[in-house]
């Protein structure tokens, strides 16, 4: 029987759940037309209003986005958290920190005053401050400084940005109020040099062209400790990224720096061009873009979009963020681990072939938006090639209403593309909050289930009560001599439900062959209640390890059905030593073989599980 492979093709970024979040999120915003286009600089009058993209790029390398998520808009004062960090990498925090301050100016972005008191701008986030960062970027000459600004632009957005050339003509134009900024710092000897070099290179950085998706990137890169996501390389040193982030947390959104810390909570950074990349350290970097600015000249759609996520997805960065523990404890397929079911080889053998169809995830920790989104995203993923989907819940310590949901809503795309999508929880609750039928108490009796249902679908025999000795596996290829020796020496035992057939620390004096029903096999720690180890089919042994260790035994056995089993006991072994040796070798190695081959078995389980 061939079964047929997961329906559809390889999953795309519409399925995933913080996709669909941002997609509604993206309407909901949409129609807030409020806000003006920046009009100082002529070239930005001229934008179409109603431009609109958010991305989010995590610290994994990936990344959401939609709306305009292709179109160019120039960078403007989001370039001075970069131009700032590249400062930082010419000369070393002290050094930057004696020609520009980090305290928060108080007056406008574009105000002429003056840290007088330390003869310094008063941070690298506004105008006089920014300029000042760009008369520190080293080079031999004005074009070599201005290459060493587009190469480490390109470390964070992974692509190497155009100039806008209208744009940039433009401020050089207008920018009389940078230039009278300048030669004031000039004259008091806060920087030296060629000033026209160094507004030069600040009109151009302000005018290099990105996409939302870049000021993710810029972001997620910062989040990352200084490496690029997707790249997987170092844009700047992780001590110089505290640096960044902490004047981005303080200054870095105009005359809003306060209220956006105290709503939003996440350093950032605002452009008058309708850009803001925001960044929650460690986890995740936001972009948006909408031209229209409010009345301190950050975007008004993309101040209100910032809101929304933080709120909803509970980003300030003094949210209680709980454990911090990787969401995932393990990640292992059906065919690398099995219930505790022993069964027959031909159910093995399928189980071998179709198992990777059963999909496992054991989490961890507490749960909000960024565990969340990892988590949907690998079951996304997986969409392709499992069909049956187990969530172990049982170590989550806590799962907020936004990770409630985005797991809900992977839960019912799976469903809706035909997969079968179970939780394991001691909650009684939980199934309810998840809408979910499929509830397991553990793993293994989860397994056990979809195993089930795989090997139906399979063509496997399930309904097999009954199992000649000729027929057990464990036999399989032993002359009919020596099965016959061995057969007249075995005398048959019935059994029912819950009867004892082995005592846990007893002598072991019995082999049993299971020929018809079935036994579970249970341990008992302390004075506790024992606890099912394994469910043993018929057309397989046990007891086998005690008598032929000649040690105690390890377990219950107990019937978990109407059953018969073959029994061997120590006389008839020592019999066959006296009387039948062959028939004793053939059974110890059959025995032996068969014991190897569940030791394999575990030794790969052990090693998908210590992954």
């Amino acid at each position: 029987m061939q079964l047929a492979p997961p329906s559809g093709t390889p999953d795309n970024v519409q399925d995933l759940p913080v996709r669909q979040y941002l997609e509604h999120l993206f309407e909901r915003h949409s129609t807030n037309y409020s806000g003006q286009l920046a009009s100082y600089i002529p070239e930005l009058a001229a934008v179409d209003p109603d431009r609109f993209a958010i991305a989010f790029a995590t610290t994994d390398g990936f990344v959401y986005a939609v709306g305009d998520v292709d179109a160019e808009f120039t960078i403007q004062s989001v370039s001075k958290a970069v131009i700032y960090a590249l400062a930082l990498e010419d000369h070393g925090p002290e050094e930057v920190l004696r020609k520009i301050g980090v305290e928060p100016s108080g007056d406008a972005f574009n105000s002429i005053t003056f840290d007088d008191k330390n003869n310094r701008p008063f941070n690298p986030m506004v105008n006089a401050g920014a300029i000042a960062a760009s008369a520190l970027i080293r080079g031999t000459s004005h074009e070599e400084r201005f290459e060493r600004i587009i190469e480490f632009f390109q470390r964070f957005t992974g692509r190497k940005l155009a100039l806008d050339d209208g744009v940039y003509r433009s401020e050089s134009l207008t920018g009389n109020r940078n230039r009278a900024i300048a030669y004031l710092e000039l004259n008091s000897g806060m920087i030296g040099g060629n000033v026209e070099e160094h507004l030069d290179l600040y009109f151009r950085q302000c005018s290099l062209l990105v996409t939302a998706r870049d000021l993710a990137l810029i972001g997620a890169t910062l989040a990352n400790g200084g490496v690029n996501p997707v790249t997987r390389k170092r844009a700047m040193s992780a001590a110089n990224v505290r640096a960044v982030l902490s004047v981005m947390n303080t200054c870095g959104m105009y005359d809003y720096a306060g209220g956006w810390q105290f709503n939003i909570g996440l350093p950032a950074k605002s452009g008058v061009g309708g850009g803001i990349t925001a960044v929650l350290p460690g986890q995740l970097g936001i972009g948006t873009f909408s031209p229209r600015l409010d009345a301190v000249g950050n975007s008004a759609r993309g101040v209100a979009v910032c809101e929304d996520i933080s709120r909803r997805f509970n980003l300030h960065l003094f949210e209680d963020r709980g454990s911090g523990l990787v969401p995932f404890r393990r990640m292992y397929r059906g065919d690398e681990v099995r219930s505790k079911r022993v069964r027959r080889q031909d159910q093995v053998k399928k189980l071998d072939r179709y198992g990777h169809l059963i999909s496992i995830y054991e989490l961890q920790g507490e749960f909000g938006f960024v565990e969340a989104e990892r988590v949907t995203r690998r079951l996304i993923d997986d969409k392709a090639t499992a069909y049956s989907f187990i969530v172990d819940l049982t170590r989550v310590l806590r799962m907020d209403a936004v990770a409630t949901d985005l797991l809900n809503t992977a839960r019912q795309t799976l469903q809706k593309a035909g997969k079968s999508f179970a939780i394991v929880s001691h909650s009684a609750t939980l199934p309810e909050t998840f809408g979910q039928d499929l509830h397991f108490p553990s793993i293994d009796r989860a397994l056990e289930f979809y195993e089930e249902r795989l090997l139906e679908q399979a063509g496997a025999e399930l309904a097999v009560q009954k199992v000649p000795l000729e027929e057990f596996d464990i036999f399989q290829g032993l002359e009919s001599r020596l099965l016959l020796e061995l057969s007249r020496r075995m005398k048959p035992r019935r059994f029912s439900p819950g009867e004892t057939l082995i005592v846990q620390n007893s002598r072991a004096d019995e082999l049993f062959f299971l020929t018809e029903g079935r036994v579970d096999v249970a341990v008992r720690t302390g004075n506790g209640p024992s606890h099912r180890v394994s469910t043993v089919e018929p057309g397989t042994i046990f007891g086998e390890l005690a008598i032929f260790g000649a040690g105690p035994r390890t377990a219950d056995v107990l019937g978990a059905s109407d059953g018969t089993v073959m029994v061997l006991d120590r006389d008839a072994l020592d019999d066959l030593d006296r009387h039948a040796p062959d028939v004793k070798a053939a059974l110890v190695l059959a025995v032996g073989a068969s014991l190897a081959e569940r030791l394999r078995r575990a030794n790969a389980e052990i090693r998908a599980l210590s992954r």
